[in-house]
């Protein structure tokens, strides 16, 4: 957020993100100075008191819709307002509440106003913001999800007392552990209310029911064509079975699982408002805000070796996307990060949407990821940043020419270092990822990560990003491990059948040559400990991703 800040910063005072500014702002003395003026200016700025909302749970309805913590903040739930416009076509009574938004203002209004940390009944201190993309680890502990379901007891209590017909809750990796949680409790106190399932953790339907495995129905995918049938029956008193995308404990024995139909035409789906609650409490504690849009879904590359998420690429009008924008600068909000996989997945799409966006003299803020191209180009992306595109992120991930052979990127280094050698030029803040560990990768290439990397350095402005690979259900890897000589600690039908969303780092590795995680973590601290003395700035999140991993002595950067 440091970053935004800065460049929006340099938008309030009209001053252009030139060359000469970035390259001052790059220096590690600069850096230092301006993070150590942020820390003092933000030390004591809140936005605290506001007026927090109760949870309070209407009666006679048909249909309740929850977001449980932890969901990042100041992004708004955008996953959660397409379903809200969807209840809003079925003709039933619904409610939707936030509790990510209400529980994480209850959190820090308490903290910062009576000066002191917060601890749970058993003593453990929380960590100073539980929401932090670096404290995921906090919400697997018992004594914090018990914490957060004392905060819930409203809500409990509400549900109990008006009875609605069906509870629907979104779930996530994060707030798996609280939902389960939640999900028992309704069981004993509200038997009687149907429990229906969404999210990211429901993206395949022989995951889903693994991650949450106590549910009535669990809707899979996108659900505009499939949510609609399902809650109408239930507010009918109904108990739908064999929906097309939606599993059911109500289902047929032999019923024979039928895919999700495919909305095509995004155009169709009106763009989430939000209308539950008052949307200027979409901002952290510090006040920052930031509006989501998805302009396109799925990924029309969809080849990435590694990659759990490879879905059909559709995209909205380039019109429709810059009304959504244009709507919420008339609500003074300035700052929009593109939720898209790449949003330049169709780059004349995206070139167009800047055009717009140019046209309607949109004074915003963006935010995306983009997927190295043969068409970004230097005027591409003067064009982004006239438009507002003061942040990108890359994903190259492969950082020598045979990992991006090996994890299928389509592109070179040549590529990859002209495009971040233009986006960085352009004014534009340009950061990257990096993927450690697939299978073929060498110490050679290793090698090549370093010289790459410090070739480019003066055109990347923060390494974002430093992961060793996960085999993800889903990806090339994952799905065909004998063609890139994955080797399994144990029965690998037995483990497959026990670890459907991921296989643990401990039970797999991968041969010629041998690579374990003791392996990519002992090739990430040789990375690392390399970029640190060559002055390749890694940001804020990797830095504390790094800090504990030294702490748990794997690494000791």
């Amino acid at each position: 957020m440091f970053e935004q800040v800065f460049k929006a910063f340099l938008l309030k005072c009209k001053l252009k993100a030139s060359p000469f500014v970035l390259k001052y702002f790059k220096s590690s003395r600069a850096r230092l100075f301006l993070k150590r003026i942020y820390k003092i200016l933000q030390r004591n700025i809140h936005i605290y008191p506001v007026s927090i909302p109760p949870i309070q749970v209407e009666s006679s309805l048909d249909f309740l819709l929850l977001e449980l913590p932890p969901r990042y903040m100041p992004m708004m739930p955008n996953g959660v307002g397409y379903v809200n416009n969807i209840l809003k076509k079925c003709g039933i009574r619904f409610q939707t509440i936030d509790l990510n938004v209400i529980t994480y203002h209850l959190f820090h209004s308490q903290r910062i106003l009576e000066k002191k940390p917060i601890t749970t009944k058993c003593g453990y201190l929380m960590k100073e913001d539980p929401w932090d993309n670096t404290n995921t680890a906090e919400w697997d502990r018992p004594e914090v999800i018990e914490y957060f379901m004392e905060v819930m007891d409203d809500l409990i209590t509400g549900i109990v007392n008006s009875q609605p017909k069906a509870v629907g809750i979104s779930v996530q990796a994060n707030s798996r552990k609280l939902a389960n949680n939640l999900i028992k409790t309704l069981r004993v106190k509200a038997p009687d209310v149907v429990v229906v399932i969404g999210g990211y953790d429901c993206v395949y339907h022989y995951i889903g029911p693994h991650l949450v495995p106590d549910f009535d129905y669990m809707a899979i995918g996108d659900t505009e064509l499939t949510l609609k049938p399902l809650v109408a029956g239930l507010a009918m008193g109904e108990k739908p079975k064999d929906l097309p995308g939606i599993i059911s404990r109500y289902d047929s024995p032999q019923r024979k699982w039928v895919d999700p139909p495919l909305l095509e035409d995004l155009d169709l789906v009106d763009f989430p408002k939000y209308e539950w609650i008052d949307q200027t409490l979409y901002k952290n504690y510090k006040g920052d805000n930031l509006v989501p849009v998805t302009s396109s879904r799925g990924c029309r590359w969809s080849r990435c070796s590694f990659c759990s998420e490879c879905f059909t690429f559709r995209k909205r009008t380039s019109l429709k996307v810059v009304d959504e924008i244009e709507y919420w600068t008339k609500k003074n909000f300035s700052l929009f990060h593109f939720n898209d996989s790449d949003v330049n997945g169709d780059p004349q799409y995206l070139y167009d949407i800047c055009s717009d966006i140019i046209r309607r003299s949109l004074k915003v803020i963006l935010v995306g990821q983009l997927r190295i191209d043969k068409h970004n180009n230097k005027e591409y992306f003067k064009h982004l940043a006239k438009a507002g595109f003061a942040h990108l992120r890359f994903g190259v991930d492969g950082w020598s020419q045979n990992l991006l052979h090996l994890q299928k990127k389509g592109y070179n280094m040549k590529l990859v270092l002209q495009n971040l050698h233009d986006c960085h030029w352009a004014g534009i803040f340009t950061t990257i990822n990096i993927v450690l560990g697939v299978p073929g990768e060498t110490e050679e290439d290793v090698d090549e990560i370093i010289e790459n990397l410090v070739t480019c350095k003066d055109d990347v402005d923060v390494v974002e990003g430093i992961n060793t690979m996960i085999l993800g259900s889903g990806s090339e890897y994952y799905k065909y491990p004998e063609k890139y000589k994955i080797r399994f600690r144990g029965d690998k039908e037995e483990i497959y059948r026990k670890n459907p969303y991921f296989i643990h780092t401990d039970l797999w590795y991968s041969d010629e040559p041998y690579i374990d995680q003791e392996v990519r973590m002992n090739r990430l601290d040789r990375i690392c400990k390399e970029l640190y003395k060559h002055g390749v700035y890694i940001g804020d999140f990797a830095e504390r991703v790094l800090a504990n991993l030294k702490e748990e002595k794997i690494i000791d950067v």
